[in-house]
């Protein structure tokens, strides 16, 4: 009787299954389907069913696998990565997904996992030349750029079809190494190897845009100038008639000429430098005792990285007053540039200026020989797409100066901005400058301690009328805000010029 009951249910069970066999392939045939939807690019529709059969296959790593790379063609990262995940850890293990997921960690920006599992993929064997190429993306990223460059000559070593898009990574590698030439070779020889590709006609575009930076980039280039300047104060009489003296003679125009000369060689890697030699001078009409001739030389080493730069440059400038030798000015000012991102910019720096003036003062207390130490932090903004920029900048600075009525420590605040083209083509270059100084000790004369609060504004007109050719107008008022009526004056200084650059 047991065996007949035994037999009824089985003939029951498969009777079930004959007539409603899409119970028992449904699974199958949902994921069957999603395939071949992703295979027919369907991803939307292939994401739709694969869905569904996750909730019927939870264990199923083959549809945890589809449902991923149909995710990642749809641009779904997150869940991209949370599918290609489960297809490796569920059994069996879906080894596919080891590139797929680093190539989804890559885009997300995680650059240690995506390097391990296309590690992973190569040392298994698995799609060997795309993993191998795929941690090239991941070194170039990270601005390993040799290393990069040697993974990708390996990828297309191990795979003739990876050449042309490993060349033009190579190329770009050459870009950030600022090994132009070599870049403009490599995408030609990437126009050679498929001429109709995509990949080719990008390299083509490149590699016009090359030669042209190249035909432009001259290692040197010169600048002159000449200008009309008119100062109501040259001499900086003070705001406050000085009892028993009368002080005439303050107002006055002079000629400013200008030299530049700038070298700036083009050297392979991160590495720039950048040398300059300037010379100024200022000729007044009738103030002889105030032409000025100043020349300058510098010297700007630095170092580019992914996200900014480190420089060092140095500077000596000889100064000339009245025909004789005055003053000479050693600087140097280490600075850290780095981006947060491309619209906003920081800067720090440290400074060191070495004064000494040529000719000793009649009283030891008024020796400005010394040293002055600095600190400073900026914050730069580019915007119109670079045409335009704000600046602000802090500086500390410490005047150890060999006589005790020049010792003193300041705060500097400033502003920038340069509004380009505002009309008929004219840049409008506005600055702002506040300099506060407390002189450290009880003036020997005024028997009182200096304190000095300077702030300067300026706005300046640049147009170019022709190639290289550069008008300039601008005024610069100037307030000396003293407790010593000596040091307290205000000036007013209009230049109008031209400059000539090539």
């Amino acid at each position: 009787m047991k065996n007949k009951n035994i037999a009824i249910l089985l003939a029951l069970f498969f009777f079930v299954l004959s007539t409603c066999p899409h119970l028992l392939h449904a699974s199958d045939t949902l994921l069957e389907k999603g395939i071949e939807q992703y295979k027919s690019e369907n991803y939307e529709e292939a994401v739709d069913i694969l869905v569904n059969d996750r909730k019927q296959q939870p264990d199923s790593s083959v549809a945890a696998f589809y449902l991923g790379i149909s995710y990642k063609q749809l641009r779904e990262y997150r869940l991209a990565e949370k599918n290609l995940r489960d297809s490796i850890q569920l059994t069996p293990p879906v080894k596919d997904a080891y590139l797929e997921l680093a190539e989804v960690l890559f885009v997300l920006d995680q650059l240690n996992e995506a390097e391990g599992w296309a590690l992973k993929s190569e040392q298994e064997g698995i799609k060997t030349a795309n993993a191998v190429f795929m941690r090239g993306l991941v070194l170039a990223k990270r601005d390993r750029t040799d290393e990069a460059v040697a993974a990708f000559n390996k990828a297309k070593g191990l795979d003739k079809a990876l050449s042309q898009s490993a060349d033009f990574q190579i190329a770009m590698a050459q870009i950030k190494k600022q090994s132009f030439e070599d870049a403009r070779k490599s995408f030609s020889a990437i126009q050679e190897i498929d001429p109709t590709s995509e990949l080719a006609s990008f390299a083509k575009e490149y590699e016009k845009s090359l030669t042209r930076t190249l035909d432009m980039y001259k290692p040197w280039r010169f600048s002159f100038g000449v200008a009309y300047q008119y100062d109501d104060n040259v001499i900086l009489k003070p705001t406050t008639d000085i009892p028993g003296v009368e002080i005439t003679g303050e107002r006055d125009s002079s000629i400013i000429a200008t030299l530049g000369v700038i070298y700036s060689p083009r050297l392979k890697g991160p590495f720039f430098l950048n040398c300059q030699y300037n010379l100024y001078t200022d000729t007044y009409f009738a103030t002889n005792s105030h032409n000025l001739v100043t020349h300058t030389i510098s010297v700007n080493p630095g170092v580019n990285f992914q996200k900014g730069s480190v420089s060092a440059p140095l500077s000596y400038s000889h100064i000339w007053v009245h025909g004789g030798e005055y003053m000479g000015v050693l600087s140097m000012k280490p600075a850290f540039q780095f981006a947060f991102n491309p619209s906003n910019i920081g800067k720090i720096s440290l400074g060191y200026e070495k004064r000494e003036l040529f000719k000793a003062p009649i009283d030891s207390d008024e020796d400005r020989d010394g040293n002055v130490f600095s600190a400073s932090a900026g914050y730069i903004h580019p915007f119109a797409q670079g045409r335009g920029l704000f600046n602000a900048l802090y500086e500390f600075t410490y005047d150890n100066a060999d006589g005790k009525n020049w010792d003193n420590t300041g705060n500097r605040f400033s502003l920038g901005l340069l509004l380009p083209s505002l009309i008929w083509k004219t840049n409008l270059v506005l600055s702002g400058d506040v300099f506060l100084q407390d002189f450290n000790n009880t003036h020997t004369v005024f028997e009182k301690k200096r304190r000095d609060n300077t702030y300067t504004v300026s706005a300046n007109l640049l147009r170019e009328m022709v190639r290289g050719l550069y008008i300039n107008l601008q005024y610069t008022y100037a307030r000396a805000d003293s407790n010593i009526s000596v040091y307290d004056y205000d000036r007013n200084i209009y230049t109008a010029g031209i400059e000539y650059r090539f």
